[in-house]
């Protein structure tokens, strides 16, 4: 990471909303069946310089992303203590649906990791890392798919 963190570029995210960001993070897996984040969780954080430069290191951009397991997604070293502070999560439900309440007006990053094994668990991990980024407008829900 070249960006510091700056945690007045994020402070907005702190504050209380009135908006949602809800969706459902779910990969193909073959056969007319969808892996979930089922039992995982997603995180919504705000889209400042460092997340946008986080973003841009593991998906090669920063507005909507997969990358699979089998590519070894590169995940930055060190991340800043303060930034993980601005990072909110949730459980995704059985089908793979979560919804953030409270979320205040601006630009998001929504980020799921979505992971199954196959043939009863013996088999490498399959799936990946999702990502959309997110403009939450105030008392809007915004709905986000990810997907590869």
């Amino acid at each position: 990471m070249t960006s510091p963190f700056n945690a007045g570029d994020v402070a907005w995210s702190g504050a209380p909303g009135t908006a949602s960001v809800e969706g459902r993070a779910a990969i193909p897996a073959g056969g007319g069946v969808s892996r979930t984040c089922a039992g995982g969780e997603a995180q919504l954080f705000p889209a400042g310089t460092y997340a946008a430069e986080m973003m841009r290191i593991v998906f090669g951009n920063d507005v909507r992303g997969y990358v699979p397991l089998a590519s070894s997604p590169r995940y930055p070293a060190n991340i800043a203590a303060d930034f993980s502070r601005t990072v909110r999560r949730i459980g995704c439900d059985a089908d793979g649906r979560f919804r953030f309440v409270g979320v205040p007006a601006g630009r998001w990053y929504v980020f799921s990791n979505v992971i199954w094994r196959t043939a009863g668990g013996e088999a490498a991990p399959e799936g990946g890392a999702l990502m959309q980024r997110v403009d939450v407008a105030e008392g809007a829900r915004a709905n986000v798919v990810l997907s590869p």
